[in-house]
């Protein structure tokens, strides 16, 4: 029940008895009047209760946009299933459900305009979105996209928008998939500290201006930041600041979620790194659930994404795949 037939009723009773009450004032005639006014009343009352149901039926509207960039080298068939289970949740839980998606090319050499233009897709669906149920409180943003992509198209989305954009994950802990809000496009206070920092790391003959951020979210450890440092050498990084998960798996709830990416950007604004360094190139190495990678795109990437290189594990080569990719000399 959304409250119009309870404003409508509220209404006629309010308007008639009122009327016939204020009439029995003016001509002095008492007789029955306290009756008329307790009418009125009870009129007014259901007006005020029937806006109260309208106005938190409107609260709960719901908005779900799908978005999908499928990598046929990870893993087609999955990519499909992902999908499809991505549009499912959407259309159980959301009043409104808008989808876009892009195939990325088979030979693995991804054009940065693609995702940008998926991006800008999922940008006007965002503004359409909110034309279309104006009394939502938020947008839920539903992806399926391999790491590093999910990190770029983070950083164009950006954070600063007008309703707040959730970002859900899939949450596989019990076996049965399910998606659950794991965090925000903006900025929470969050003091939760679930990974662990080390010491920036300088490494040897790299460059000065360049600096990596890597994410363990699946407690590797040396497994991970090996292959890590192979990288950073080839691409002449020059610093490196890892953060570390102690378990293989991070507990699949928003607090956790949203303290992963408030804790690597509080990282990364303190980490003790030279001026050329700040203003240089930047690296992310990524690991874990493809929300974090688009709420860190959005964070720390948004404002001069130009800077950002993402790297993904890509394990038919054994190594790390940047996205955007070298640009050829």
């Amino acid at each position: 029940m959304d409250g119009t037939a309870l404003v409508a009723v509220g209404g006629v009773t309010a308007g008639g008895f009122g009327v016939e009450a204020a009439k029995s004032f003016l001509t002095d005639a008492p007789a029955g009047r306290w009756w008329l006014v307790l009418a009125f009343v009870v009129g007014l009352a259901f007006v005020a209760l029937g806006l109260w149901l309208r106005s938190r039926t409107r609260r709960q509207v719901r908005v779900g946009i799908v978005v999908t960039a499928t990598d046929a080298r990870r893993g087609l068939a999955r990519a499909q299933q992902l999908d499809q289970q991505a549009e499912t949740f959407s259309r159980s839980v959301c009043t409104v459900t808008l989808k876009t998606s892009i195939e990325l090319p088979g030979d693995g050499v991804w054009d940065r305009q693609l995702v940008d233009a998926l991006a800008d897709e999922t940008l006007s669906a965002t503004t359409m979105a909110e034309r279309l149920t104006p009394d939502a409180v938020q947008i839920n943003l539903i992806p399926t996209m391999p790491l590093h992509v999910a990190f770029w198209f983070g950083a164009r989305l950006g954070y600063t928008h007008a309703r707040e954009v959730v970002v859900h994950a899939i949450r596989q802990a019990d076996g049965t998939p399910a998606y659950f809000p794991a965090t925000s496009l903006r900025a929470i206070d969050s003091s939760s500290e679930p990974l662990i920092g080390d010491r920036l790391e300088v490494i040897d003959g790299g460059d000065p201006t360049k600096v990596a951020i890597a994410l363990d979210l699946q407690g590797r450890g040396d497994q991970f930041f090996d292959q890590v440092l192979v990288t950073c050498h080839q691409h002449g990084i020059g610093y490196l600041l890892r953060l570390r998960s102690a378990s293989s798996r991070l507990a699949e709830n928003n607090a956790t979620f949203t303290g992963v990416v408030e804790q690597t950007c509080r990282a990364w604004r303190e980490a003790p790194l030279p001026t050329g360094a700040r203003t240089g190139q930047h690296a992310i190495f990524l690991s874990g659930p493809v929300a974090i990678a688009v709420a860190l795109g959005a964070r720390l990437a948004s404002p001069e994404h130009g800077r950002w290189t993402a790297f993904t594990f890509d394990a038919a080569s054994n190594t790390y795949e940047p996205f955007p990719a070298p640009v050829s000399v």
